[in-house]
This record gives structure tokens, C-alpha cells and sequence, in this order.
């Protein structure tokens, strides 16, 4: 639980300082007047982009969409194959890797029960990713088992239309 709030604060701030040098790199050349080379690499021009898009926040069931209920779907059988018996190191360490590439592609998920539950799935992958030969997986297995279930983050159904007849 602690590593899992260290890496989000870490990723937080890694990416709004990164967003203010951005800014800061923006701004200073456009206030100099000089366009220095990051201008002559086209480089300001897609910093100026993504610091336009990072201002507009979306607003964000907490349930995920379709798509993304997809990735997640995908993302756990991933882990489900990858904590089979009898699985090399290698192939943990790939299905990791394919599991993280995946979840990283995930719009933001507002805070919730899908959050946690997405949190945990990566954090899983984590440690799968850090695989080494002749590890012992039979308590991930037994954690999995009772950690919150991603069905929490399935979309909600369609309401049902009825259509209605009238005899007259």
C-alpha cells in the first residue's frame, strides 16, 4: 500500500514539475522575443499543445467507458495467464510488460472503487514485471484472489427500451 502511494505522488510530482518547466520554457520565449531552438525544432509549438490540453480537465464517471473497460478486461486475463503454474520468468516478465502497456493508455479514473481496484492490477504487474527465475508466486496468487474486484469499474448497462404499443 505504501510503494503503491509513493509511485503515485512520485508520478505527480515528476509531472507537474515537468509541466512547469514546460510553461516556464514556453512563456520565456515567447517574453524574450527570441525563439531560441526549441522554436527552430518545432518543439514549443507541441509544449504550447500540451499544456493547452493539460488545462482542460474532463469530467469522468467512475465507472469506465466501454474502450476502457476492454483494456482493463484484457489487462486482467493478462495477469490471470501470467500467474498460471509453471510460467517462466520471461513470460511474466512479457505479460507484465504488455498488462503495464496497456493500463497506461487508460483515460484518468476518478476516485472510487474502479481506482482502487486498477491500482491494484498495476500494482500486480509491477511485481510480476520484476520476475526472476525460481520465484515463489503462490501468495500473489492468494492475494489476488482477495483483492477488490475490477467489476466495479464495468460500464453500466444500457437502460432498456421499451416500446410500447398502442391498440386502438
Amino acid at each position: 500500500m505504501r510503494n503503491r502511494a509513493l509511485i503515485l505522488a512520485g508520478v505527480a510530482v515528476t509531472a507537474a514539475a515537468s509541466a512547469v518547466v514546460l510553461i516556464t520554457a514556453v512563456h520565456g520565449a515567447q517574453a524574450t522575443g527570441k525563439a531560441g531552438a526549441s522554436a527552430r525544432t518545432g518543439v514549443s509549438a507541441s509544449i504550447a499543445r500540451v499544456a493547452a490540453q493539460s488545462r482542460a480537465p474532463v469530467a469522468r464517471s467512475s465507472r469506465l467507458d466501454a474502450q476502457d473497460w476492454g483494456t482493463v478486461n484484457t489487462a486482467a486475463g493478462l495477469r490471470r495467464i501470467a500467474l498460471a503454474p509453471h510460467r517462466t520468468a520471461y513470460y511474466r516478465q512479457f505479460a507484465a510488460y504488455m498488462g503495464l502497456s496497456g493500463l497506461m493508455q487508460l483515460d484518468p479514473v476518478r476516485p472510487g472503487r474502479c481506482s482502487v481496484a486498477v491500482s491494484y492490477l498495476y500494482d500486480n504487474f509491477l511485481d510480476l514485471y520484476h520476475a526472476y527465475p525460481g520465484e515463489d508466486w503462490t501468495a500473489l496468487r492468494r492475494d489476488v484472489t482477495t483483492e477488490p474486484s475490477l467489476s466495479a469499474c464495468a460500464p453500466r448497462p444500457a437502460a432498456r427500451r421499451v416500446r410500447v404499443q398502442y391498440v386502438g
